[in-house]
């Protein structure tokens, strides 16, 4: 039987339970045999904005997937370095893993810039792609995009809660819209509440908390 992998790239500044909820949640919903956290070297469609290092930022994903059998951290876009391509990471994955079907998760609000992203043609036929609901966005809002259209009913059942899940063939390309759990947490927010001085507790796991306060990350 085919590996199923999934993928989940992403700055990670820092992980929390947000990134971890909807990567367990997915996993046993597309009966995926792993997950892979990614972080990136030098994402391409964030601001020039001061970060941690690649090293400080690995080691916090280290520390939040341990103990979860399912998830295994991927250095492939550290140890490429420069700016990641989501098309490069994809083919680099499938020479790693022949054979496997590989799932690459990704939010409603980054799906929206899909035709903005590097090959994005040619990425979308190397592998299913995996995208889940975000606060603030609706599902209806893919109409927009050309392929997303020949589902438009059942994307609005999507967004009426009537299904949560729609799987969508276009081509070569393939795509699950997936209703997940909502976590109202975010890296930015984490970020603030620590330059602030305020708790960050419960919205990450504890090592990664000390980790941040051991490190004086983000004061």
């Amino acid at each position: 039987m085919r590996q199923r992998i999934g993928i989940l790239g992403g700055t990670f500044n820092p992980i929390h339970y947000g990134h971890l909820a909807a990567a367990e949640e997915v996993g046993g919903r597309l009966r995926l045999d792993r997950v892979l956290f990614i972080p990136s070297y030098l994402p391409p469609h964030k601001a020039e904005e001061k970060i941690p290092s690649a090293a400080h930022r690995t080691a916090m994903v280290l520390l939040a997937i341990a103990g979860n059998p399912r998830f295994s951290l991927s250095e492939i876009e550290i140890n490429r370095g420069g700016r990641s391509y989501t098309v490069d990471t994809i083919e680099e994955l499938r020479s790693l893993y022949p054979g496997a079907k590989l799932f690459f998760l990704t939010g409603v609000d980054s799906f929206l810039e899909i035709r903005t992203w590097h090959q994005w043609e040619r990425l979308l036929g190397l592998c299913a792609f995996v995208v889940l609901s975000r606060p603030g966005y609706r599902f209806s809002d893919l109409l927009i995009i050309d392929f997303m259209q020949k589902a438009a009913k059942d994307i609005i059942a999507l967004d009426n809660g009537e299904v949560d899940q729609v799987e969508i063939e276009a081509g070569k390309a393939h795509f699950y819209l997936e209703m997940i759990s909502h976590y109202e947490i975010s890296s930015t927010d984490i970020r603030n509440r620590v330059r602030e001085g305020l708790s960050i507790k419960y919205l990450l796991p504890e090592p990664v908390e000390h980790y941040i306060i051991t490190n004086e990350l983000y004061a």
